[in-house]
């Protein structure tokens, strides 16, 4: 069997090395970056030039895209804690190739953004994916209820969540609505995205 090892670095996903970079006085001509999944795993790409690359620009979204991008501060998860029961979690389901795609751990990120959450959650992870019947219910908050409508939205169709239904504040608070456009970030591009540390990408 083999085994992938090789992962992009800055110096592979060089723009000036694209076939869409036009020199220095045109610079690129792509509408959108062809290349952001492997600029991402290189470790290149900001905050914001992932999320404005990702979702389609509309009346509708266009302004809580933007809250979101100001509500960044260096790391997707919302605290320390945030990362250490992920991480926890992680570490307890294991590793099982088939299981572990991208929106299953979209939707693990969600599950765990807080403590009641991820309690409530506990019991859906298993040997080969997520039970939401299993999640406990029983007087959740709005704003977990959302969260764990999410998770089961991403975790059965991936990134195809489209954010417009996401769209009105009066529904989904703006707490939500940014965790929920990280999640469909790492639902796109993997684990990589959370790496993302700057708000802005490096040259």
């Amino acid at each position: 069997m083999y085994i992938n090892t090789f992962q992009y670095k800055p110096e592979h996903v060089d723009c000036r090395l694209c076939t869409e970079y036009a020199g220095k006085k045109k610079g690129c001509t792509a509408k959108t970056c062809p290349w952001l999944a492997e600029r991402i795993e290189a470790g290149v790409v900001g905050y914001k030039e992932a999320v404005m690359e990702t979702f389609p620009r509309n009346v509708h979204t266009d302004a809580r895209l933007h809250t979101a991008i100001r509500r960044f501060s260096g790391s997707l998860f919302l605290t320390a804690a945030h990362y250490q029961r992920m991480e926890r979690m992680k570490v307890r389901q294991g590793y099982r190739r088939r299981r572990d795609t991208p929106a299953y751990y979209a939707a693990m990120y969600l599950l765990t953004a807080n403590e009641d959450i991820c309690t409530r959650a506990a019991n859906c992870f298993c040997r080969y994916g997520i039970e939401f019947d299993y999640a406990t219910t029983q007087d959740i908050s709005p704003h977990n209820y959302t969260l764990l409508s999410a998770a089961k939205d991403i975790y059965s169709d991936g990134s195809s969540v489209a954010l417009n239904d996401l769209a009105i504040s009066e529904v989904v608070d703006t707490l939500a609505f940014s965790l929920i456009v990280n999640a469909l970030l790492i639902a796109r591009y993997g684990c990589s995205v959370l790496k993302i540390s700057e708000k802005e990408g490096k040259e």
